[in-house]
């Protein structure tokens, strides 16, 4: 019998991408942390809930809420993407399911960790939600720390479950 050793100097990320003014930017989060991606089905609206909170949806008698992953980074909302492309990557951070909705998935990957160099900090007001810039193939992808993007909306996303937050 023989034994494979696990590198921990790869992962495997899911690749998606976001739609600013017509140009598409190229994300990353690793895969232990995305549960299934899903095509975009009814999304039921809260009221009075973040511009970013686009609603919650039943996912086999969870209600989980998605959140617009492009505007939560401060993007352009472009109205020309192809909707049909949309999906919503679902999440699982600290036991908690959240759906993240991205312009279009592209793929899996494994990432070398010597591959990820650290984000600028003084340039990226959203800094803290990025952990490092991927150069792959001629292009460069952002890597995600979901945990952060949602622990920021934590709050947000229990007033929009609960029925939207009272001003």
């Amino acid at each position: 019998m023989t034994t494979q050793l696990v590198s921990i100097d790869a992962f495997q990320v899911v690749t998606f991408s976001l739609m600013d003014n017509q140009k598409k930017e190229n994300y990353a989060i690793p895969i232990e942390q995305i549960r299934e991606i899903r095509a975009i089905e009814s999304v039921t609206k809260v009221p009075r809930a973040k511009s970013y909170v686009k609603g919650i949806i039943n996912l086999r008698g969870h209600i989980i809420p998605v959140i617009d992953v492009k505007e939560k980074l401060g993007l352009d909302s472009d109205t020309s993407i192809n909707s049909s492309k949309q999906r919503i990557l679902v999440a699982e951070v600290n036991n908690s399911l959240t759906g993240l909705l991205v312009d279009e998935v592209d793929q899996v990957m494994r990432i070398q960790t010597k591959d990820i160099e650290p984000a600028p900090q003084s340039v990226l007001e959203s800094s803290n939600y990025v952990k490092g810039i991927v150069k792959s193939d001629e292009k460069l992808i952002v890597l995600l720390d979901v945990a952060k993007l949602l622990d920021d909306s934590s709050f947000t996303i229990t007033e929009a479950i609960q029925g939207g937050n009272q001003q």
